[in-house]
């Protein structure tokens, strides 16, 4: 898979003419800094930018761009990248104080460092330099990406009667059904009112049951430099009512493609200027039209676009390609691309990084662990999200409400963001404020004490959910005698009671000095049947057991050792065992406190011997070079700890559901092959 250098420029506005530049540069797999040497000044004049000559536009474009010190700065990390076999993904950022400068048509920069007899050709057409408008967004809920076979695309096409009266040319919608249907190879399409009318409820029904991308064809208008869309009979809705509308679902589509009327140059304007205000509202990516694009050109740009699209998912790399592909079209330069995903990524493969032998290995050698009993799950706070959402979203929900005063970045630190809580209401009453922010996402008040009927009402459907991480995690393919629970909440003990076992919850109060000096569970011996849930991290409304807090993490490490709060069966279990992280972000405290209790027992050097699995990297934030730096960052860390004994942690790309799943095909498809090992005897019994 390619690797992509990442160059972000920053326009800031200085006065009504003149832009400040900054750059910022990274290169995967590059430990040397690069800084930035220059901060030039461009300068655009209006006049210059005018006109539908697309010609002399980009000329006009790329001299005021390309001064001498951009052009030294841009041909300085275009050879880094060229160096290190890289494609350059180059980042837009416009500061809110130049919001004039999404209306610049950036697409139609010419390479300038192309020799004299290929001079005029475009610098974002193919693959080794692509572009995006780099936006970012107040809405800190994390993206959830989807699997590449499970990708799905709702496409409205709006072309209500009441637009002809405007003097709108009407949109033939069989026509752009099948346009983009044609397209849009290769994922599940569902098509929205083919009739012509469109409602913004209609639409918002559909987008509740979870597409990742819309597409929607329809007529725009500025009118008082704001956006209409002719979707419904009667007056255009304003675009602020669909930005609206889709921030306001808890399943938003992953892409917006919004493709303004395709009637060879006549109707309304294009769409562009909802692309800022949908990726603000939290859309990750927002493709729209800077104006009225021909038929033609939009069925061969999307036909390529998608294509690429479904090659590795980079939004921005298939955006570049199509580009090029519809290159000497006169409106080539009019689909633009808004993005805040990092990455760049609309879907992802589940699976190991590596190659396709490191793959094997994984998963053979797990599938032994796990026929041995000695497969170890160790149950992170985001093992739930689809049910509970993340940890990240009820941080954030619980710095609203309380106020938190802290920077804008560690609103979504729950630890961080309950420390404060804490300190103003006190330790009890942040407890409680988690356990009400539950209730409240499952549907009820706002009495923790209904937390448990509602958990107990969501186990049927975490039941006949097959592909669901509780139905998976119970399964008999996978026996585990003890789950190792690091979140307050009981739906793993309550499914694995409904699933025929008989789990029981072990957890312990460590707060203060008369506790107990361990926790006490009845059953000496877990057995897969009769499993161990433990909650390391204490359970929702007993806040004597739970570790919340910044101070908490902190007096909790230290009570562990004296309290002995991992019991000698579970650490005994533990250390034989390949651990199997699932549900856990690395920047989590819970996964951090956890890391250390487990690397600093004695005996904690055999499990250098083994494979261990961490299924914690969110597919919508991380990429493959992320994934690399997520396993050199592990092997590190261990290392320090034991001095060289580096046991192997393999990083699986995708959600615990993911992995699960492919562990039970595994091995139902290698059921045959149980007790096949080699035993290597002792040379003295050789024949």
């Amino acid at each position: 898979m390619s690797q992509y250098a990442d160059l972000e420029i920053v326009f800031r506005k200085r006065d009504e003419r003149s832009y400040a530049l900054s750059f910022r540069y990274s290169c995967p797999d590059d430990e040397v800094d690069h800084p930035a040497l220059l901060e030039p000044v461009i300068t655009l004049d209006k006049l210059d930018l005018r006109g539908d000559d697309a010609g002399a536009y980009s000329d006009a474009l790329s001299a005021a761009f390309f001064t001498p010190e951009v052009r030294t700065e841009f041909g300085r990390f275009r050879d880094i990248t060229q160096q290190k076999s890289c494609i350059l993904r180059v980042r837009l950022s416009i500061d809110a104080s130049a919001p004039e400068l999404h209306a610049v048509r950036w697409e139609t920069l010419r390479d300038p460092f192309l020799p004299a007899d290929q001079k005029g050709a475009h610098l974002f057409t193919g693959e080794q330099i692509i572009v995006s408008r780099f936006l970012t967004s107040g809405d800190w809920r994390p993206v959830r990406l989807h699997p590449k076979a499970g990708l799905r695309a709702l496409v409205a096409v709006a072309n209500p009667k009441s637009s002809s009266g405007y003097g709108l040319e009407p949109i033939d919608v069989a026509a752009e059904l099948a346009m983009v249907r044609q397209a849009i190879t290769g994922i599940s399409v569902t098509a929205l009112a083919p009739g012509g009318a469109v409602s913004l409820n209609e639409l918002a029904a559909l987008l509740r049951e979870g597409f990742d991308i819309l597409y929607l064809v329809c007529h725009g208008r500025l009118m008082d430099r704001e956006p209409y869309l002719y979707l419904s009979e009667g007056r255009p809705d304003q675009g602020l009512d669909l930005v609206q509308m889709i921030r306001e679902l808890d399943k938003r589509p992953r892409m917006v493609v919004l493709a303004s009327c395709q009637s060879a140059g006549k109707g309304g304007v294009g769409l562009a200027g909802l692309g800022p205000r949908l990726a603000e509202a939290g859309v990750p990516a927002v493709i729209a039209m800077q104006g009225n694009i021909f038929v033609t050109t939009a069925a061969v740009f999307m036909k390529r676009f998608f294509t690429e699209l479904l090659v590795d998912g980079q939004i921005d790399r298939a955006m570049s390609v199509a580009r090029g592909e519809v290159r000497k079209a006169a409106d080539f330069w009019m689909p633009v691309l808004f993005l805040r995903l990092r990455n760049g990524r609309i879907w992802y493969e589940p699976g190991f990084g590596g190659s396709s032998t490191e793959q094997f290995d994984n998963w053979e050698s797990l599938c032994i662990k796990a026929r041995e009993g000695r497969f170890f799950p160790i149950l992170g706070p985001e093992l739930g999200e689809e049910l509970f959402g993340s940890t990240q979203e009820q941080a954030t929900r619980l710095a609203d409400k309380y106020k938190f005063p802290l920077a804008s970045h560690e609103r979504s630190n729950l630890a961080k963001v309950s420390q404060f809580i804490s300190v103003d209401k006190g330790r009890e009453h942040a407890c409680e404020a988690l356990a009400v922010d539950l209730v409240q996402r499952l549907g009820g008040g706002a009495a923790p004490a209904e937390l448990p009927a509602l958990l107990q009402s969501s186990v049927d459907q975490c039941r006949t959910a097959s592909a669901g991480v509780y139905k998976l995690l119970s399964a008999s393919e996978l026996p585990a005698p003890i789950y190792l629970n690091a979140s307050y909440e009981t739906m793993v003990l309550r499914v694995l009671k409904a699933e025929g076992k008989s789990p029981e919850p072990v957890f312990g109060a460590w707060r203060g000095a008369d506790v107990a000096q361990k926790p006490q569970p009845r059953t000496t011996t877990p057995t897969p049947e009769s499993p161990w849930v433990y909650h390391i991290f204490g359970v929702f409304g007993k806040p004597d057991t739970m570790v919340l807090t910044e101070d908490d993490f902190f007096d909790y490490l230290i009570a562990s050792s004296r309290l002995n709060l991992l019991l000698p069966a579970l650490l005994s279990k533990l250390m034989e065992s390949s651990l199997v992280f699932l549900g856990f972000r690395l920047d989590d405290w819970r996964f951090r406190v956890l890391l250390r209790m487990i690397v600093t027992q004695q005996g904690a050097a055999a499990l250098s011997g083994r494979s261990h699995v961490g299924v914690q990297v969110n597919p919508g934030e991380q990429s493959v070079a992320d994934v690399n730096r997520t396993i050199r960052y592990i092997t590190k860390y261990f290392q320090g700890t034991h001095g060289g004994n580096v046991p192997s942690i393999s990083i699986y790309w995708g959600s615990p559901a993911d992995f699960l799943q492919q562990l039970q095909q595994k091995l139902t498809a290698t059921a045959g092959q149980a007790g096949r090992r080699v035993i290597l005897r002792d040379p003295d019994d050789w024949p």
